[in-house]
């Protein structure tokens, strides 16, 4: 890196004027296009944790998550110091104890496009024909479900068939071999391909806050100031020392729950209740564990590993059906052999909380199997640790069994 002496006296400077700290983790979740996986999107958010360290005096590691499924289930764990990412995964993790910070200039929205070829003049026209659609937890897929269920649309009966791709890109290529009718993406993305290739855009959503920050509530005081600090008022030779390739740290502006008041009320939450399952607190389920009911975990074995209520015990549950009432349980994997022979036993499943399927469709395969005392906290590991009760790891050789 050209400016990498500067950078590091820089760094040195302030590391020498602060008390030396454990190592902050940056996440930052990429939304689903094929630039995630350039050299330049690493070479961009490397540039940014070289920043941030430079503005706290601590050392900063960098994770990049182009996964946004796996990337919201550790964010809901709590499991980062500092999250950047796009709107729904800042405004959720305002419900799982992370604070606002700041974002960066722009906005996102996401458009509903149709081939040439299909004929579709509006978005009525659109019904009984094919969807292509990002991955099911990319922003432009969030935003595009939450606009059809403003219109009282349901997704699974409104189109003929609906299939999630990899990328932005590759949902429009669908449409361009003609493999969809109708696809989602980014707006942006959207215009670009229509411009190049006909066709029309038949809804827009609405827009959200473009990549923001949010820092992880437990942190010291000390160090989220210096995170704020370091975006809201920053240092202009640590700015010019660093360069942070591709983002304008000058631009960013502070935000609060209100800039996310929208997105937030798109989430994929699980019902509120579940026929022949009893919903459970934090508390409640401690009162069971203690009674010796059992806990079962639903989550995959590498979160379970990292952190998990103490006593819970592992049972994954393999899942590949849509996250919505009347999901197929036959795509996914779960096996309720593991559970207590005895069916007046009390069970309770948990998993990332209220926006998490998991444990929700394994409670219902349990009560499907014939369990009699079948709970589920819906709250999960989030609201058990934000509650302040125990928690623990599996390390060393156990967690390689597992």
């Amino acid at each position: 890196m050209r400016n990498r002496p500067l950078f590091a006296l820089a760094a040195l400077a302030l590391a020498a004027a602060l008390p030396a700290r454990a190592a902050v983790e940056l996440s930052v979740t990429g939304e689903a296009r094929q630039e995630a996986a350039t050299l330049q999107f690493t070479d961009r958010y490397q540039s940014l944790a070289q920043y941030l360290q430079a503005s706290i005096g601590t050392d900063v590691k960098l994770v990049i998550g182009r996964d946004p499924s796996r990337e919201l289930q550790k964010m809901r764990a709590g499991m980062y110091e500092v999250l950047v990412g796009p709107a729904h995964v800042i405004g959720a993790a305002m419900r799982y104890g992370y604070e606002p910070v700041a974002r960066f200039a722009g906005e996102e929205s996401a458009a509903f496009v149709v081939s040439k070829a299909s004929g579709i003049k509006d978005f009525d026209g659109a019904k009984g024909k094919r969807l292509a659609l990002p991955p099911t937890d990319s922003l432009a897929t969030y935003l595009a479900r939450g606009e059809l269920n403003a219109k009282g649309v349901v997704a699974k009966t409104y189109f003929a068939d609906i299939k999630a791709h990899r990328y932005h890109e590759v949902a429009l290529m669908a449409l361009e071999v003609g493999q969809a009718d109708v696809a989602v993406a980014e707006s942006r993305l959207a215009k670009e391909w229509v411009a190049k290739n006909g066709g029309a855009i038949v809804l827009e959503t609405r827009a959200t806050p473009g990549l923001g920050i949010a820092v992880n509530a437990k942190l010291d005081k000390a160090t989220k100031d210096r995170v704020r600090a370091a975006f809201l008022s920053p240092n202009p030779r640590v700015v010019a020392s660093t360069r942070v390739l591709g983002l304008d740290i000058s631009g960013a502006k502070a935000i609060t729950a209100e800039d996310y008041k929208y997105v937030s009320t798109l989430g994929y939450f699980t019902p509120r209740s579940l026929p022949g399952a009893t919903m459970v607190t934090a508390d409640q389920v401690a009162d069971i564990l203690k009674k010796g009911g059992t806990l079962y975990d639903t989550r995959s074995a590498e979160e379970y590993n990292q952190r998990h209520i103490k006593g819970a015990k592992l049972l994954p549950y393999g899942e590949k059906s849509p996250k919505e009432v009347g999901f197929d349980a036959a795509k996914d994997t779960f096996d309720v052999k593991k559970l207590p022979e005895d069916r007046n036993a009390p069970v309770v499943f948990a998993c990332n909380g209220a926006e998490c399927w998991k444990s929700y469709k394994a409670s219902l395969a349990a009560v499907k199997a014939g369990h009699k005392q079948v709970h589920w906290f819906r709250g999960g590991f989030p609201e058990w640790s934000l509650a302040g009760l125990p928690t623990e790891s599996v390390t060393g050789n156990l967690a390689q069994k597992n």
